[in-house]
């Protein structure tokens, strides 16, 4: 079976195509749009009009790549900027009347499994706890996780896009701007603070997003070319520093010419920076490691353990007894 997740993220709009079985599904075709669909409006809780229509443009894109590779089951899902804003409810009912996209918006709690479900196929957790963080736009998603699961996990405001919405930075972080950075996360990473006391994660894991950038800038500096990227990587703790420092100190336009840096994330790198380096000062990890899933990958496996593979769950699956079914069901 052909299937295809959406996930509708506050910054950017990810699309996975992939051939899926039973047990096992492969990658057929990705991409990545960018959106920025909660900037602006994040105090005012409110997808503005420009974000709004952008938004819809990214599903028009998806939508007609969807019916080139003939997908027949697509599941979308929108998370921090949708589920908060008050006419996010507005943007799922103009999906479905345009593409015929079902998006389910999900809460942070189904965010974090499903980031948790991506993560572990890329690597294995082992028997000591590990802390995985996935900084999005709207929000940061904490799971600490072993072998055997999941043992706590949070999400909270502090996606990258929000930060800056809220924090307005300069050009270059100033230490005016770093000084109510720290102040806030001393204040909304309490509950991290006290999990990382009760579980003793021994590694820090960045999905996707952000953490994409930062292997890059690692890779850059190491001279490694950037097709040794595997599914998970090492991102040496004594190289951080530097990158960290290089970040902090650059401004727009650098990290905007910068060859690794995606020009939708090089506003929110020294942001997305700052937020891991606080959490490496929370407690001392033995590595910091990158996994390439997150929550697309999570769904998608996901998708798999739900669907009913037998020969008549198959054809309802894939809606061959409803001549109504659209690509969206």
């Amino acid at each position: 079976m052909r299937i295809a997740v959406i996930d509708c993220g506050t910054n950017t709009f990810n699309l996975l195509v992939a051939d899926a079985s039973h047990d096992a599904w492969s990658v057929v075709f990705q991409n990545k749009l960018p959106v920025k669909l909660g900037a602006g409006g994040f105090e005012d809780h409110f997808i503005t009009p420009s974000r709004f229509v952008r938004g819809l443009d990214a599903l028009c894109s998806h939508h007609y790549t969807l019916a080139n590779y003939d997908c027949e089951r697509v599941f979308a899902f929108a998370t921090s900027a949708v589920r908060e804003s008050k006419n996010g409810k507005d943007f799922i009912q103009k999906a479905k009347q345009l593409f015929s996209i079902d998006i389910e918006v999900i809460d942070g709690n189904r965010e974090a499994e499903l980031i948790y479900e991506g993560v572990r196929q890329t690597m294995e957790l082992g028997d000591k706890p590990s802390l995985i963080m996935d900084i999005g736009g709207g929000s940061t998603e904490f799971i600490i996780a072993d072998s055997t699961g999941i043992l706590w996990k949070r999400s909270f405001l502090l996606g990258v896009s929000r930060l800056h919405d809220i924090l307005k930075p300069e050009d270059k972080m100033t230490s005016e701007n770093v000084s109510a950075l720290k102040k806030l996360l001393q204040h909304e990473l309490l509950p991290l603070k006290d999990a990382l006391a009760q579980f003793d994660a021994r590694w820090l894991i960045g999905s996707s997003g952000s953490f994409d950038t930062l292997l890059s800038l690692y890779f850059d500096k190491s001279k490694r070319s950037l097709s040794e990227i595997l599914l998970s990587n090492e991102i040496a703790l004594s190289a951080f520093p530097d990158i960290h420092s290089w970040l902090m100190g650059s401004t727009f336009e650098q990290r905007l010419k910068h060859p690794v840096i995606p020009s939708i994330r090089a506003e929110y790198m020294p942001l997305a920076s700052y937020l891991v380096k606080y959490v490496l000062g929370m407690k001392t990890f033995e590595k910091l490691y990158h996994s390439a899933y997150s929550l697309k990958e999570g769904a998608m496996l996901d998708i798999l353990k739900r669907i009913d593979w037998t020969v008549e769950g198959a054809r309802r699956n894939v809606g061959l007894d409803d001549p109504e079914s659209g690509s969206g069901s």
